[in-house]
């Protein structure tokens, strides 16, 4: 009797081991299109961090240009009195409305780069975490494999060595 449960037990164990390893294959195949996804993901989020970044460095050099120009007009009495006369102030006043704006959007751009960076740098460890996962997934499935065969080369073994004393035989 004892005979036949360890007979059944290693059995057991075997096809435990094969279903295991069919289950992380799975996963694995699984967890290997995530991380490709993932990685296309995070290199279009850099590409397109890239972008912003050099849409901000134009839009800061645009901003500059314009305060250094309003602070070059600001100081032409000529220019003022033709503001004043003809528009009645309202250039020298929409300029600085404009300025403060630019500076404005520049700020929240500024805001946006360091909030996308941070986000990019957290897929990128989540991807690192993914990865490590995935190796350590590979080496169960190995161990899963070897375990199968193992068991099961045990069991034939054990199967013939013990077939003349089990009842029935």
């Amino acid at each position: 009797m004892s005979k036949e449960f360890v007979l059944l037990l290693i059995i057991l164990l075997a096809l435990s081991l094969v279903a295991g390893y069919f289950y992380l294959a799975g996963e694995i195949n699984t967890g290997e299109r995530q991380i490709a996804d993932g990685q296309r993901l995070v290199e279009k989020g850099q590409t397109m961090l890239e972008n912003g970044k050099t849409k901000l460095a134009a839009g800061k050099q645009e901003l500059s240009e314009g305060k250094k120009e309003y602070e070059q007009a600001k100081d032409n009495l000529l220019l003022i009195s033709a503001d004043k006369l003809l528009k009645g102030g309202k250039g020298f006043k929409g300029a600085k409305k404009q300025i403060a704006e630019g500076d404005q959007l520049v700020d929240q751009g500024d805001d946006r780069v360091a909030l996308w960076e941070r986000r990019l740098d957290a897929y990128e460890q989540e991807l690192g975490r993914g990865r490590k996962r995935l190796w350590l997934a590979k080496g169960v499935r190995i161990a899963c494999g070897l375990g199968a065969v193992i068991f099961a080369a045990l069991s034939l073994v054990l199967g013939f060595r013990w077939r003349r004393s089990l009842p029935g035989s």
